[in-house]
């Protein structure tokens, strides 16, 4: 029996992360292969550090924005850090009843040992490849061995354009993977610049949308969330207009106003602008207050990706953070490919444009969904189809 090793983003405290690492096990093993999750824990005295062009760089630039990214996502509110607790134990929760054979490696010896015992090693999907990925010892899959199969599954870069740095130790990582994917057109250009036009690389969809709305409801039963009918917002960024535009829809249809208190970002406006503050609440929630909604309004790729699953009328805005706009290419990508792209929120616009755009026929989009599935399970089976199993 092939036995597949995954490298996965489930330890992210983000619902998209946690849903998208889910959904790609749960394929996988519908193939019927055994799957195992790699836990790679850094160990001091046994690392593997390679010195390529632009290490020092990219360590500069990754200091740089980490000390920015912190002064706009971090608060002392004591609910804010409530809020941050409750959903670490719920990340937790989830781990443990929804995934399975979770495989510790301290160091990397251990975790080169274990690349040796697999017939394939996965890599996938959230924003697995961003800049600086190559220098890493798990992303880069530096520790699988040649003879190993290596598959990349709708793996993200997360950005638009790749620094120059970055550019031959990415190089390196990208020509070893045997049957490559992205999750983003940009990001299948961006390898081509890289790499060469020669390179193979398919564009395919995000891990959740290769299971259908009836799938995901029979892992995840249908839940009424609220009395009422409802406006659902879930924004990761700290924008406060995308979120007075938020109040001022709801209340020109005269729907409650229902919002996820965000765990990465912080605004004082948070708290105050809906009239249900949603906190410490789980993935399977998050997708029951989705199923739920009259309408969606977000800021996130994977809020978008359950609104189109379950097909809810919403609007997406660009993710800000102070005052820097956040990795938005996975977004105009997205709506692109499914012919949706009047339900982005421009800078500038107000209620007027979601009050005035028109219902999405879904008749249309689902038909591309379901099109879009099926070629992406197709690259999914060949990369995971060995010759004995033939």
């Amino acid at each position: 029996m092939k036995r597949i090793g995954l490298v996965l983003s489930y330890k992210e405290t983000n619902y998209g992360a946690q849903l998208q690492a889910y959904a790609t096990q749960v394929v996988v093993d519908s193939m019927g292969l055994p799957t195992e999750i790699i836990d790679y824990v850094p160990k001091r005295g046994d690392r593997q550090i390679v010195v390529s062009p632009g290490l020092v760089r990219f360590l500069f630039h990754r200091l740089q924005f980490m000390r920015k990214y912190k002064k706009h996502t971090d608060s002392n509110d004591p609910v804010f850090q409530k809020n941050k607790q409750e959903r670490v134990e719920q990340y937790k929760s989830f781990i443990q009843r929804r995934l399975h054979d979770i495989v510790k490696c301290n160091g990397f010896t251990e975790l080169s040992n274990l690349g040796k015992k697999y017939d394939a090693v996965l890599i996938g999907s959230d924003q697995k490849w961003l800049p600086g990925f190559s220098f890493a010892n798990v992303s880069s899959l530096r520790f699988v061995p040649d003879n190993v199969r290596k598959v990349s599954y709708a793996t993200s870069l997360g950005v638009s354009e790749y620094p120059r740095y970055c550019w031959p130790s990415a190089r390196k990582a990208w020509k070893r993977i045997d049957y490559l994917s992205v999750r983003e057109q940009q990001g299948a250009d961006i390898i081509k610049q890289v790499c060469g036009s020669d390179i193979s690389v398919r564009v395919v969809v995000d891990p959740t949308y290769l299971l259908t709305k009836e799938q995901w409801e029979e892992l995840i039963p249908t839940e009424k969330k609220s009395e009422g009918k409802y406006v659902f917002c879930y924004f990761l960024g700290n924008d406060d207009t995308s979120k007075l535009i938020a109040r001022k829809f709801a209340d020109e249809k005269k729907l409650k106003l229902v919002s996820v208190l965000s765990k990465e970002s912080y605004s004082p406006l948070d708290q105050t602008y809906a009239d249900f503050l949603v906190t410490g609440d789980g993935p399977e929630d998050f997708i029951n207050w989705i199923r739920g909604a009259e309408y969606v309004l977000t800021d996130s790729f994977h809020g978008t990706a359950f609104s189109v699953i379950n097909e809810k009328q919403f609007f997406i805005f660009y993710r800000k953070r102070g005052e820097a706009t956040s990795r938005n290419s996975r977004i105009d990508n997205i709506l692109q490919k499914w012919g949706l792209q009047d339900r982005l929120v421009p800078s500038g616009e107000t209620e007027a444009k979601l009050l005035s755009t028109n219902s999405i026929d879904y008749s249309k989009v689902t038909e591309r969904v379901l099109a879009e599935r099926e070629k992406s399970l197709q690259f999914l089976k060949d990369a995971l189809t060995f010759d004995d199993n033939k």
